[in-house]
C-alpha cells in the first residue's frame, strides 16, 4: 500500500469498501458529501490502477494479505519409521464452493450452469415438448439472455456497465423487463451506482405493460442494494433466495447474488455454502429434464466406434500389388 502512495483517506475508503459499504456509507463515516465522495473514490480508483468498487476491493485485499506477517517456519519433523499416513488436512479435497471462491460460480458449476437461468435446458426441453420452434429471433434472445446469466456468474460486472455505456441496457427496458433486472444487478454488485440510478428509474416507474417488472423482481433489486448497503439487510435477499415458492429464474438470480455480496463482505464460509445450493437447483433442474424424458450430460463409457478407411484403402492396394507381382 505505501508503494502505491495511498494516503490515510485513501486506506479509510479501500478498508469500508472492502466492509461492503457503498459510497453512500463511506461519506456518512468519513464526514464528507457523497458527491465529493464519489470524487475521492474516483481518482483512488485510477490511482490504483482499478475501474470499479469490486476490482478495488479485490486490490485492497491482497496487498493487505501480503503485508500480514507469516508465522515462522517450523522445523521439520523427524522421519517416523515405515510409511506415513497421510493426514486429513493433506487429504482434503477442493469443495464446490472452494472453487466458487478461488475463480468464479461459472466455472465451478461447468456444464451445470445451463441448467439454470433465463432459456436453459428446461425452458427448451418445455418448448419441444409443446411442439413449437426456435425461430432466429428467439434464439437470439435467448442468446442475450444467456450472455448476462454468464456474466452474472462469472462476476463480470462491468458487462453491465459496458451495456449500459453503449446505450443498449436502456433498449431491454423495452425488450425483456428479465434482461434489465440482471444488467441492474451487474451494475449493482459492480458498485455502478450512479448508472444503476439512470436505469432502475424507469424501471420502477413503469409497472404496466407486458415488459413492466414485477413486484418480486421490484424486491429482489431493493434487496440487493439493501445487502451491499448494510449487513444487517442481507436477510431480505437470503429470503428471496431461500423462497421455493418464487419463480426459477428469480430465485436463482437472487442466489447468484447473495453468492457474490458474501464474497464482497468477505463471509468466506456462506459464500461457500451458497454456491452449495446454486448446485442443487442446478442438479434439481437436471432431474426435472430426466423427468420428462430428457438425458441430459448422458455418462457415455465407451469410444465411438471409428471407421477406418485408410486401413481398408491400404489393405486394397496390398491385394492390387500381389496380383500384379
Amino acid at each position: 500500500m505505501k508503494a502505491a502512495g495511498i494516503d490515510t483517506r485513501g486506506r479509510q475508503m479501500l478498508e469500508l469498501l472492502s466492509e461492503g459499504a457503498s459510497a453512500r456509507v463511506v461519506a456518512r463515516k468519513l464526514g464528507y458529501s457523497e458527491g465529493t465522495t464519489r470524487v475521492y473514490l474516483h481518482n483512488l480508483y485510477k490511482q490504483i490502477g482499478v475501474r470499479n468498487k469490486t476490482e478495488a476491493v479485490i486490490w485492497y485485499l491482497n496487498r493487505s494479505r501480503a503485508q500480514e506477517p507469516r508465522p515462522a517456519s517450523p522445523s521439520l519433523p523427524a522421519p517416523a519409521p515405515g510409511p506415513q499416513a497421510v493426514g486429513p488436512e493433506v487429504a482434503k479435497a477442493m469443495t464446490l464452493g472452494d472453487m466458487a471462491l478461488a475463480e468464479d460460480l461459472y466455472t465451478a458449476l461447468g456444464a451445470m450452469g445451463s441448467f439454470l437461468g433465463p432459456y436453459g435446458h428446461v425452458w427448451e426441453a418445455g418448448l419441444r415438448l409443446k411442439g413449437e420452434a426456435l425461430d432466429e429471433k428467439l434464439l437470439a434472445k435467448r442468446a442475450q439472455s444467456r450472455l448476462l446469466w454468464r456474466a452474472l456468474l462469472k462476476g463480470d460486472f462491468a458487462y453491465g456497465k459496458l451495456l449500459h455505456d453503449e446505450g443498449l441496457a436502456e433498449g431491454m427496458l423495452q425488450e425483456s423487463a428479465s434482461d434489465a433486472i440482471l444488467v441492474a444487478c451487474l451494475l449493482l454488485l459492480g458498485g455502478y451506482s450512479s448508472a444503476y440510478e439512470r436505469l432502475s428509474a424507469p424501471l420502477f416507474l413503469k409497472r404496466k405493460g407486458a415488459s413492466a417488472i414485477t413486484a418480486r423482481e421490484t424486491a429482489l433489486l431493493r434487496a440487493v442494494h439493501g445487502a451491499l448497503e448494510s449487513e444487517a439487510e442481507v436477510a431480505a435477499l437470503h429470503d428471496i433466495a431461500a423462497d421455493n415458492g418464487r419463480s426459477p429464474m428469480l430465485k436463482q438470480t437472487a442466489l447468484a447474488a447473495l453468492f457474490h455480496v458474501y464474497r464482497i463482505r468477505r463471509d468466506a464460509d456462506r459464500a461457500r455454502a451458497t454456491a452449495s445450493v446454486v448446485w442443487a437447483d442446478a442438479e434439481s433442474a437436471r432431474q426435472q429434464l430426466e423427468a420428462m424424458g430428457v438425458r441430459p450430460l448422458a455418462r457415455e463409457h465407451a469410444l465411438p466406434r471409428l471407421v477406418r478407411t485408410g486401413a481398408k484403402e491400404t489393405s486394397g492396394g496390398r491385394e492390387r500389388a500381389t496380383v500384379t507381382r
